[in-house]
């Protein structure tokens, strides 16, 4: 069995929270600012998980120095930290899109349909993928997306940061009973 001071949970958990409000507050402060869906507030989401991971790997591998921080600890850690942050900030969603600003769904399909305008898509398209998100997304659903989403972000950063962050155990018998 693992032993529970090696254990990543923890730490992902409550730096997974420092993540999910640092997500919500650009999230809150474009919202503010009437630009909610903007493409720097994107960008900005992605340097904070990039970020937000790799202090959470770099605080784990030197406080832990002895143990070693294999790659498998590092991708999990990231990972378990992505998803705890995308709960939190799904939660924050749902609240803001059906009870705060019930008409924020609204906005959001005129942006997706001004988006899809400007990609190219023909207006025939455009109608028809605007039907099939009508339908399917709700407030529910925008939030589960945000889950999936996140979580998968930072599989992905996990997976390229781990690489950098790995370290071999000082201690060669660190493990063995």
């Amino acid at each position: 069995m693992e032993n529970q001071s090696d254990s990543v949970t923890p730490m992902a958990m409550s730096y997974g929270l420092y993540l999910g409000l640092a997500l919500i507050l650009n999230s809150v402060l474009f919202y503010v600012m009437g630009s909610p869906f903007s493409q720097i507030s994107g960008y900005i989401t992605w340097v904070l998980i990039i970020a937000g991971i790799a202090w959470t790997m770099k605080i784990y591998r030197d406080n832990h120095s002895d143990a070693g921080f294999p790659y498998g600890r590092a991708l999990g850690l990231g990972t378990l930290q992505s998803l705890f942050a995308s709960l939190i900030l799904a939660f924050y969603s749902f609240v803001l899109f059906k009870l705060v600003d019930s008409t924020l769904m609204e906005k959001f399909f005129t942006f997706s349909e001004e988006q899809y305008l400007l990609s190219g898509m023909s207006e025939n398209q455009v109608d028809s993928m605007m039907t099939l998100i009508k339908k399917m997304m709700t407030p529910l659903t925008y939030s589960l997306s945000q889950i999936f989403g996140i979580t998968f972000t930072g599989f992905i950063v996990s997976l390229i940061l781990s690489i950098f962050f790995k370290k071999q155990s000082t201690d060669p018998f660190h493990g063995v009973e």
